[in-house]
Formats: structure tokens, C-alpha cells, sequence
């Protein structure tokens, strides 16, 4: 009889990068375990699961959305996690992002069950919560080291590093565990067809710059386009696709038509097959601000793209094992991330090179690698 791993995470919304790897855990890890979802928020658009699928629904009825105002001052939230605790009785939990992990400890903390908590780590807290729920790095600080917590899992050994030096979590409780790819289901969707826009795609005359993020401050979009300002000039013949969606569109929009790049920066949205447009590409840019290990630069590699990315404090570095892979630009430097866009566009030597590159780096994120980490782990205990 299988064992019960129980995945608790904010929600499934499709559109984000914590979400989309609980996805593929659920996925991944379905042959070995009996996966249970708890989710805090339920939307309808959701990201392809397998396991039993349970939410709090928070996010509906106006006495919930009071409740959830309230945050850490209840222990609501706590409870009820407990009580689908209770209910599936799973071997392991693995809670993924920072609000549901703090909630997800308190859960454990407070009703004193046995169960081993895992907590997973995406993302670079410093950053994240430098402007907006500050009150998060105190919360990190605080709860993430007590015995409650058996591991804590980061996606990048420049995150386990902050963890460790910035957070004071002991370097044994702390574990790494790299992004997986499927590259057979890679391989698969880069078939596709592309119905819209494919006059753009066909065109091998047009150098296309791809990127995929939502619209958000930390991805870093607005220094993108105006690196695109500049490199337009330069290589007229270019155009810049954007791929996600989120709260900047308007913001985005604007500035594009400023710049007067309206027929030359496309912002396609969400997409639900997005590796067929990278596939399709010519040079992937990731602009961020900061990341954990971006998913998005593991794809890229997979479709053999070139690739152009901030040196942010943890991930592309990482991925690209210190520029050999790609080039690394300086964050939120537009003049810097433009001359690597130049440089890459106007020399097809190096984009060749960084492009079979890419092929070989993306083998060393392969899932039935990485894969077996998590088995490791869980059975460890």
C-alpha cells in the first residue's frame, strides 16, 4: 500500500512558479506516493494535479475574507489545516510557499502531531519580503528552525545559503533539491502548433527575444523593454515576446507605446503551452529582480535557446554554472542587459554555441534524476 504525502500550498491558480512545481510534484511523485492537495485558496483555472484535492476556500464569502484580514492574530486557519490533517493522515506533509508554511507549523506547533513537516523554500525571502510582508522575515527567522519542522527543502544552494547565514538555520536541517524537467514531455509540446502569431514564429528573418514571468515588479519587465528600446535600434529586425500575465499589464502597455514599440513588443499572456513559443525563438532574456531557481531558464535550456539572464542572488548563476551556459547581466541594469542582446543577435557563432550549450546543461536538471532526491528524502524518515 502506498504511503500518503499531503502537499499544502496557497492555491493551483495556474500563472505562477510555486504553484506550477506543486503541479509537477504531484505528477512526479504519484507512482510512488498517495498524493492529498490542501490548498488555502481555490480558483477554477488550475494547474494539472493528480491526488485528492481538498481546499479551505478562503478566498470565498465575506466572513472569510474578515477572517483571513486578521492573519496571525486567529488560529483558524491553523485548525483547519489540522482538521484535513486529521482527516487524510498522511506519512509526510510538504508545504510549500512562506504564508502556508508559517500557517502550516503553527498547525503542527500548536495539536502536537507526529507527522514530518517538510517545508519548501522557492524563493529569495530577503527580497520577496523587503518591501510588502516584512513581517514574513521575522516569521521565517523564528519558525522555520523549531523542532516542528523536520527539513527544509530550497530550490538552489544560494537559497539554502541565505537560509542558513542570514535566517540562522542550522546547515543539517537545510536540503537542496534542483527544479526537475521532463524533457520527453518537453520534447513533446515543442511539437505543437502555434495558431496565432505563427506568420512571427515561421519568419527566420525576425530575431525573436522571448521571456516568461508574470507581469509583476520582481520579473523585472519594465528594464527588459527598455533594454529592447535600445537593441531595436540596433537590430531592427528583432521583436520581443512576452509571455505571462499580472497585475503591471497597463503599466507595460504604456510603456510600450511610449517607446513606440507597439508593433515590435508583443504581451501574450498567459499561455498554456509556452515551451511551442520558446521552441519557435530565437534568444531567451530573463530580466528578474531576484528568483529562487527559475523554471522558466530550465525550459529555455531544454529548447536549446541562448540564453541572456540577471546574475540575481540566487538561481540563473546556478543554472548557467557561473556564465558557462549563458550570458549574465548585471540586475536592473538596461544599458548592460542590452549589449548582451546586441551581442548575441548580431553574432551568430556565439548564439550557435551558447545554443548546443544549452542542450547539454539542460540533461543535468532531467527529472528521473532529480526525481529520486525526493523519494531519498521522505523514506529518510
Amino acid at each position: 500500500m502506498k504511503k500518503k504525502l499531503l502537499i499544502i500550498i496557497h492555491s493551483l491558480k495556474r500563472g505562477g512558479g510555486a504553484e506550477r512545481l506543486a503541479s509537477n510534484l504531484t505528477i512526479q511523485l504519484s507512482k510512488e506516493y498517495n498524493i492529498f492537495i490542501l490548498t488555502v485558496y481555490h480558483f477554477k483555472n488550475l494547474y494539472p494535479h493528480i491526488g485528492h484535492y481538498y481546499s479551505l476556500k478562503e478566498n470565498l464569502g465575506v466572513m472569510r475574507k474578515i477572517l483571513n484580514s486578521l492573519k496571525f492574530l486567529t488560529i483558524i486557519r491553523p485548525l483547519r489545516i489540522y482538521s484535513v490533517i486529521r482527516k487524510i493522515s498522511p506519512d509526510f506533509i510538504l508545504s510549500s510557499m512562506d504564508i502556508t508554511n508559517v500557517y502550516s507549523i503553527l498547525s503542527k506547533y500548536i495539536f502536537r502531531f507526529n507527522i514530518p513537516l517538510f517545508i519548501y523554500v522557492q524563493n529569495n525571502p530577503i527580497m520577496r519580503y523587503k518591501k510588502k510582508l516584512k513581517y514574513l522575515n521575522f516569521l521565517i527567522r523564528e519558525l522555520y528552525p523549531i523542532k516542528s519542522v523536520n527539513k527544509i527543502i530550497t530550490i538552489s544552494k544560494g537559497l539554502e545559503k541565505i537560509l542558513e547565514n542570514y535566517y540562522c538555520i542550522k546547515k543539517d536541517k537545510l536540503q537542496t533539491i534542483l527544479n526537475a524537467i521532463d524533457l520527453k514531455l518537453i520534447n513533446k509540446k515543442k511539437k505543437e502548433k502555434i495558431s496565432m502569431y505563427n506568420k512571427l514564429f515561421d519568419n527566420v528573418n525576425i530575431i525573436k527575444f522571448i521571456t516568461i514571468g508574470r507581469l509583476v515588479d520582481q520579473k523585472g519587465h519594465n528594464y527588459l523593454i527598455g533594454s529592447f528600446l535600445k537593441v531595436k535600434k540596433r537590430v531592427p529586425n528583432s521583436k520581443l515576446i512576452i509571455i505571462g500575465d499580472g497585475t503591471l499589464r497597463q503599466k507595460l502597455e504604456m510603456q510600450i507605446k511610449k517607446g513606440g514599440l507597439k508593433d515590435d513588443v508583443l504581451l501574450l499572456g498567459f499561455k498554456e503551452n509556452p515551451i511551442k513559443y520558446l521552441a519557435k525563438s530565437d534568444i531567451f532574456v530573463l530580466p528578474s529582480k531576484f528568483e529562487g531557481l527559475p523554471t522558466v531558464l530550465l525550459l529555455a535550456l531544454a529548447c536549446g535557446l541562448p540564453i541572456i539572464s540577471t546574475d540575481c542572488d540566487t538561481g540563473p548563476r546556478e543554472i548557467l554554472d557561473n556564465g558557462k551556459y549563458g550570458l549574465l547581466a548585471n540586475v536592473m541594469d538596461i544599458e548592460d542587459l542590452a549589449s548582451k542582446m546586441i551581442l548575441l543577435a548580431k553574432n551568430n557563432e556565439l548564439k550557435n554555441k551558447f545554443s548546443n550549450l544549452s542542450i547539454e546543461r539542460a540533461e543535468f536538471f532531467n527529472l528521473n534524476k532529480i526525481i529520486h532526491e525526493w523519494i531519498n528524502l521522505f523514506e529518510s524518515f
